[in-house]
């Protein structure tokens, strides 16, 4: 794929060429944080690793399909995020988990809601039911997600944990407030009134997933290490 040529006008192949070698780059980060962090830390950590690296595989493939033929599919989108979107979720349960005791039922619960938010969107894809249904249920369950991570558990066993940990997790869930929230909004624009995985569609996808992917897993593996040193 680095070896066919476009601009720098060519705005989709800059972007996702960027979010393939920045989501790779952030895994091996990630993994090589796992020699100086805590051993409390090492799951969360290698959990939102291996979501950057699930992310870089899947930017690959879209990569080579765009440079290749100028086209995307939302089926890879939808493969990727199945994996990525259920990874930084457990994630953020074992980063709770860090502090303090958090029931295992809440993993369970939020890791099958992030699954049932990116499966709803893709029935509506796929034209199993109502498109605006799809998106709908997908935001039921992120509002969910967000309920937990608000006024759950997770808050609670972090209530008494030190500055650097609750602030990490403060912006840990702004990201997954705010920036979550383009997702169900291009589906909306895409699926809904029918624009396609047009190129600004497309754009804005990745642009997107740079800031939601990368950002949570470097807050991590920066508060990781801060609670060590």
């Amino acid at each position: 794929m680095f070896g066919v040529l476009y601009t720098s006008q060519d705005v989709v192949s800059s972007a996702m060429t960027a979010a393939l070698l920045m989501t790779f780059s952030t895994a091996i980060l990630c993994f090589l944080g796992l020699s100086w962090s805590n051993e409390k830390w090492r799951v969360p950590v290698a959990m939102v690793g291996v979501a950057a690296l699930a992310s870089a595989l899947n930017y690959g493939g879209a990569t080579a399909l765009w440079l290749q033929s100028a086209t995307a599919s939302a089926g890879i989108r939808f493969s990727g995020w199945y994996t990525v979107h259920a990874l930084q979720i457990a994630a953020m349960y074992f980063y709770a988990r860090t502090q303090g005791k958090v029931p295992v039922g809440v993993f369970w619960r939020i890791t099958g809601a992030a699954l049932l938010m990116v499966f709803s969107r893709w029935l509506g894809d796929a034209g199993f039911f109502n498109p605006t249904l799809g998106v709908l249920l997908s935001v039921g369950f992120w509002l969910y997600i967000l309920g937990e991570m608000y006024f759950g558990a997770m808050p609670e066993a972090l209530r008494r944990s030190n500055r650097a940990v609750r602030l990490g997790f403060f912006w840990l869930r702004l990201l997954m407030t705010i920036g979550w929230a383009i997702y169900p909004i291009l589906h909306f624009v895409d699926v809904v009134i029918g624009t396609g995985q047009a190129p600004g569609v497309v754009a804005l996808y990745t642009l997107f997933d740079l800031v939601n992917l990368i950002t949570p897993s470097l807050i991590v593996l920066a508060v990781a290490g801060q609670d060590r040193y």
